[in-house]
């Protein structure tokens, strides 16, 4: 084990429930995800006091108005470079879904949802991977997926590791998956997904595996 894998096993995981409205039972939740998952998880009520190396970053909806949960993404897509975002008691079939367009935003969790499905899901997330309803999946495949096109994509100047976790994405790898291919922390890993796709200007991962189906010279 390389000393940087070394210090990223060793780095202790941390959640942040972000909640402007912060209540006794923000507080009670917050100390029962933190027993759960034998962490840290604290309440912020600002973004701006919300530590750069927060894991999972939970965004308490609950008597938010879309105009001013988008103003949070926006702020945290732009501040925090490797977070993980997931919507915490969003409303069913609401404006608040849309949120998951932006590629900080790897989780959403409903007003209803049951203990155990939301410690369940902050594991996935802790792994980098997502957490989305099956139901708001299906919608964002049809919403996104469309034929192979072969008109020639623009000359994008991509580094050999980039094209490397470009790679692994179109073959569908995960981002545990790329950090054990590449032998690097997931954390950089994540800090190079943001990376490639401001440069090749996608949101996600979805279309970011779309953007490199039909390339053939990602290994040069």
């Amino acid at each position: 084990m390389s000393i940087l894998e070394s210090d990223t096993t060793e780095q202790a995981k941390h959640i942040v429930l972000f909640s402007a409205n912060s209540s006794l039972q923000t507080g009670l939740l917050a100390k029962l995800i933190g027993e759960e998952l034998a962490l840290d998880c604290s309440v912020h009520r600002e973004l701006e006091t919300v530590p750069s190396t927060t894991n999972v970053l939970l965004i308490d909806c609950n008597g938010q108005d879309i105009e001013t949960l988008s103003d949070y993404v926006r702020k945290i897509q732009d501040s925090f470079g490797n977070v993980n975002a997931a919507l915490l008691n969003a409303e069913y079939e609401s404006t608040q879904e849309t949120l998951l367009d932006w590629p900080c935003v790897s989780g959403l969790f409903y007003v209803d949802s049951e203990q155990e499905q939301l410690i369940r899901g902050l594991k996935s997330l802790l792994e980098g991977d997502f957490w989305v309803p099956r139901r708001l999946l299906h919608t964002f495949l049809d919403k996104n997926r469309k034929a192979p096109s072969n008109i020639k994509r623009p000359n994008v100047k991509l580094t050999k590791r980039e094209k490397q976790i470009l790679k692994l994405i179109k073959d569908g790898a995960t981002n545990a998956d790329i950090s054990e291919a590449l032998s690097v922390s997931e954390h950089t890993v994540k800090s190079h997904l943001y990376n490639v796709y401001k440069k090749i200007g996608v949101r996600n991962r979805l279309e970011a595996s779309n953007w490199v189906r039909d390339m053939d010279d990602l290994e040069n």
